[in-house]
């Protein structure tokens, strides 16, 4: 594959992850995989917040790591500043791990209980080597201040910390080597709903103030309105629908993304109005180990034919930026 259009600032092509099954105690053998992600596309352009929606086990986190390397690809390319980094090694992916972060769904459990707020901001620069210790001391207390927490807290341990608290400590140590990329893990669906708001709007101001590049993980679709720019729906590893966030709430095509954005609660008039009429969506999402032949949602869809059930849906392009994985769209298949 060739490098992708310039603008990016960073792209997938065909990124796949398979994590084998082996059978047998003494002499293992592989007898199976689970098809984590597979033959993912897609674009992230500077300065955008791509969200990445769909149900727990459709593959959403999994991306997330492959695109920061913190997993191996089993296939696929992940071109970041003009460099394909999908098979690099770990010396070579060192100074382009200072340009991409991580902040994780938990912040109790990604933050060490025993080290104080100042030495967990620090770790990456200590990591990294940059600066001496005051250099570094007075970039902690820069950091604090830009999350919005006392300076005094350096020196608390986590456990004196709120959720919403340990989770913008989380956010200072993900900006403390001043990074391009970060991916935002579930960042608010472990917080109280009062407090998930002023995360949300403190990611908004960190990327209107430092050029900041998202890419948003998450199963909630009210949040998604509030923060991304595009939307992508994972299902079962594959990406089925991409779209500008209002063209997809305005004119979901996929049956899965009308079904997800359906079942979304609403708390007044307006709300209602705007959410699709009800999309009836049976059953649980299949295993990543077996994914049902030709469209992997065809079990579950109430608009399902003929081919469905054989044939893996090509890429449709619905309108301008919107493009779709499913045979109502294409040519070949579509109903008269």
């Amino acid at each position: 594959m060739s490098q992708p259009e310039n603008g990016y600032l960073l792209a997938a092509r065909g990124l796949t992850k398979h994590f084998p099954i082996y059978r047998g105690i003494v002499l293992q053998r592989q007898v199976g995989a689970v098809r984590a992600v597979d033959q993912v596309d897609l674009t992230i352009m500077p300065g955008e917040t791509l969200a990445l929606v769909g149900e727990s086990g459709s593959g959403k986190t999994t991306i997330g790591k492959l695109l920061i390397r913190v997993l191996r690809p089993t296939a696929g390319e992940i071109w970041f500043g003009g460099q394909d980094i999908a098979h690099l090694n770990d010396a070579a992916l060192r100074p382009v791990r200072r340009r991409m972060q991580m902040v994780y769904q938990d912040p109790t459990s990604s933050l060490n209980p025993r080290r104080r707020v100042k030495d967990i901001i620090e770790d990456p620069l200590v990591i990294h080597k940059i600066g001496d210790a005051a250099q570094r001391a007075s970039r902690v207390e820069e950091l604090l201040h830009l999350v919005e927490l006392p300076v005094e807290f350096a020196y608390r341990y986590p456990n004196a910390l709120s959720g919403g608290q340990k989770q913008r400590v989380g956010i200072a140590r993900a900006l403390a080597l001043n990074p391009a990329f970060i991916v935002l893990d579930e960042p608010t669906s472990a917080l109280d709903v009062s407090v998930q708001a002023k995360i949300i709007a403190l990611l908004k101001r960190l990327q209107a103030e430092l050029g900041l590049t998202y890419l948003f993980i998450t199963h909630d679709l009210r949040v998604v309105r509030n923060l991304a720019t595009r939307v992508g729906v994972m299902y079962l590893g594959r990406i089925v629908e991409q779209a500008p966030t209002e063209t997809l709430y305005a004119n979901p095509a996929h049956p899965y993304t009308r079904a997800l954005l359906s079942a979304i609660p609403a708390l007044d008039e307006e709300e209602l109005a705007a959410i699709p009429q009800k999309v009836p969506l049976q059953g649980e999402i299949p295993s990543a180990a077996h994914v049902p032949p030709g469209c992997a949602f065809h079990p579950r869809c109430p608009a399902r034919f003929a081919p469905c059930d054989r044939v893996v849906p090509r890429e449709s392009v619905v309108a301008e930026g919107h493009l779709v994985r499913c045979h109502l769209y294409d040519p070949e298949y579509a109903p008269a």
